[in-house]
């Protein structure tokens, strides 16, 4: 049933959950984040097709996985004074329009660019999850409206590969894309329905909006770009690590950014965001570390390898929604903190996988580190929306989203250097482990220190 849109009396929080908006958010992330994980099985088909070489085809993913880091935070600041309803409807018509045109490029550069129209547009939507869960479920049951999402948005992300590899087999390449926009016009509909609105439509974007978008997106573009060339390029990664920090030392002097500035001193904040950083870094075990020592140690089919893999998803899976009962529970910076803890003491396993451990004693150890992760993912979104003002509820949401996407990012790199400084694939995996490991302790004490500075 359609909501009552919003009127300038609304409150700034809920006052009873509104499920149907839940699942919606839920259902929409599903789609923007399948956009990456789903696409990943059509690029050798891509690559045949187009006439491309393999590592060209890298930028069907980083043309959306970039912009897409780059919007959030400008999205999430304008979540906290735009209409949502409209935003949101927006974001995911634009994501399904430009799905339809990446099913239909003829060229590879075409396919580009509709892919970072995608990100640009469809990204606006993680901006504005925080927000609009705020205004879809109170405090007493945020742990479980941000659990479903996260379940949601993780587990159907992964699902997006297998449906994926069926299209691909069944049509072409091009049918993911028809994929993602039947389900990205699903979303936008469900959208419209359920998430409140106020009536103003679309901003009209200024001056201090566009300026806020090049400066902080332009430092968040250039930062994750730099992760992909330290290995290849150092000295290129360096130039552009350093373009990044001028950009955001330029947005700092904004009159826009003082709002965003004060939240992030923050003590409560600023631990929890730094905790959530550092401990998304785990996943450059699944990305890089245990592939590589699986491979080339274990000698195992791909098949088999992404079924490892696959078990961190499936204790995911197991404990987001138990998590989120329990943050509603007992308060999401005590589950968070402990789920920290937890997350760490799930690594030290996997410090000392070596030659002689059995394919089923990783897995075990991966679907262990996957179930302890769930403790900590979905609480410590519930942790930030409740350290921050309601009314940056916007800014604090997209800080979640981007946080996770660099510490996400951070993760492989730390992963691939650290394996490089070993003598052996075994010494290179265990290194790079102990080092994951090392970064979740340091993610551990942030929350600790989030987590005391929220109780004052």
């Amino acid at each position: 049933m359609t909501q009552t849109p919003m009127t300038s009396a609304t409150p700034t929080t809920a006052q009873r959950t509104r499920w149907s908006t839940v699942l919606a958010v839920g259902f929409a992330q599903l789609v923007v984040a399948g956009g990456m994980s789903g696409v990943s099985v059509g690029l050798p088909a891509i690559r045949t097709d187009l006439g491309v070489g393999g590592a060209a085809t890298a930028w069907v993913l980083l043309a959306y996985a970039l912009p897409m880091g780059a919007v959030a935070m400008a999205a999430g600041r304008l979540a906290d004074k735009a209409d949502l309803r409209a935003v949101s409807v927006f974001s995911m018509a634009g994501l399904t329009v430009f799905s339809v045109a990446a099913a239909l490029a003829p060229n590879f550069g075409l396919l580009i660019a509709a892919r970072a129209a995608q990100a640009l547009i469809g990204g606006l939507l993680f901006g504005m999850t925080g927000r609009i869960v705020t205004l879809a479920a109170p405090e007493r049951t945020r742990g479980r409206a941000l659990s479903v999402i996260t379940l949601l948005m993780t587990v159907g992300g992964m699902g997006m590969v297998g449906a994926g590899g069926l299209a691909v087999a069944v049509f072409d390449w091009r049918g993911l894309f028809w994929i993602f926009a039947v389900a990205g016009a699903g979303a936008t509909v469900w959208l419209w329905r359920t998430v409140p609105g106020d009536g103003t439509g679309l901003p009209r974007p200024d001056r201090a909006v566009l300026a806020d978008l090049a400066t902080s997106g332009g430092a968040i573009f250039a930062f994750l770009l730099a992760f992909e060339y330290v290995d290849s390029a150092p000295w290129l990664a360096a130039a552009v690590l350093a373009l990044s920090v001028a950009l955001a030392a330029a947005w700092t002097r904004l009159p826009a950014s003082a709002p965003t500035l004060a939240l992030m001193r923050n003590p409560a904040v600023a631990g929890a965001l730094l905790s959530l950083v550092l401990m998304a870094t785990v996943t450059g075990l699944q990305s890089f570390s245990l592939p590589f020592l699986l491979t080339d140690v274990q000698e195992v089919s791909p098949a088999l390898v992404s079924a490892v893999l696959m078990t961190f998803i499936g204790g995911l899976a197991v404990t987001t929604p138990l998590a989120g009962w329990l943050a509603d529970r007992y308060g999401p910076g005590r589950v968070s903190l402990t789920g920290a803890v937890l997350v760490v003491a799930g690594m030290v396993p996997l410090v000392f996988v070596g030659e002689s451990t059995s394919v089923l004693g990783i897995g075990v150890r991966v679907a262990a580190l996957g179930m302890l992760f769930g403790v900590f993912n979905a609480p410590v979104n519930a942790y930030l929306l409740a350290a921050a003002p309601a009314e940056q509820a916007g800014t604090a949401g997209a800080f979640m989203a981007t946080t996770r996407t660099i510490g996400s990012s951070l993760g492989p790199v730390l992963a691939a250097l650290a394996w490089g400084l070993g003598a052996g694939p075994v010494d290179g995996y265990r290194l790079s482990a102990a080092v994951l490991t090392g970064v979740a302790v340091l993610g551990a004490v942030a929350m600790v220190v989030a987590h005391r500075a929220g109780k004052r």
